[in-house]
């Protein structure tokens, strides 16, 4: 699936293929603690985090690009028959660019018997899409944003990930 997808900034350093493998990995680090027996809920977060911002056209807030972002895998997955679709991925990556009212209650209305179930696998990946934020710069992450115990617990990680991850000259 990975080597197919198509990102609309290829040559972007900070919204790429490495920021969304970062957002991966976070993601799945906060769901062993969250959904450690849901196999599903892995599948919706790793889909989520892969196609992200896979849409977007500019390295600013591009609000919008979470919903591009959306359609682009709805797209993907009817393209990919192997790929399962899952309307909570598009969802959550719809309303990452979002406040988090606005896409609470986006959710609310969409999956109302698992909203709460859906609203935790949002602010997973709006978590796991903020610890990458240390590639904007010593002040790019606000920890008082963060939604997750989880996540505060992976700060220090991110940091050095990030570092490690960036390239030298960057």
């Amino acid at each position: 699936m990975y080597k197919n997808i198509q990102f609309g900034m290829q040559d972007s350093v900070i919204h790429e293929a490495a920021h969304c493998e970062r957002v991966l990995l976070y993601a799945m680090l906060i769901a062993l603690q969250r959904f450690a027996d849901d196999e599903q809920a892995f599948t919706i977060l790793a889909h989520a985090a892969i196609f992200h911002d896979t849409r977007r056209v500019d390295d600013g807030q591009d609000i919008g690009h979470g919903a591009r972002a959306a359609a682009y895998y709805e797209e993907f997955c009817r393209e990919h028959p192997e790929l399962t679709y899952f309307p909570e991925a598009a969802i959550i990556m719809r309303y990452h660019d979002r406040s988090d009212k606005a896409g609470e209650a986006a959710i609310s209305e969409a999956f109302a018997d698992f909203s709460e179930r859906v609203r935790l696998l949002y602010h997973i990946l709006k978590d796991a899409d903020a610890l990458d934020r240390w590639r904007l710069g010593r002040y790019g992450l606000d920890p008082d944003y963060l939604r997750t115990n989880e996540a505060i617990h992976l700060i220090g990680f991110a940091r050095i990930l990030v570092a490690r991850t960036l390239p030298a000259d960057w």
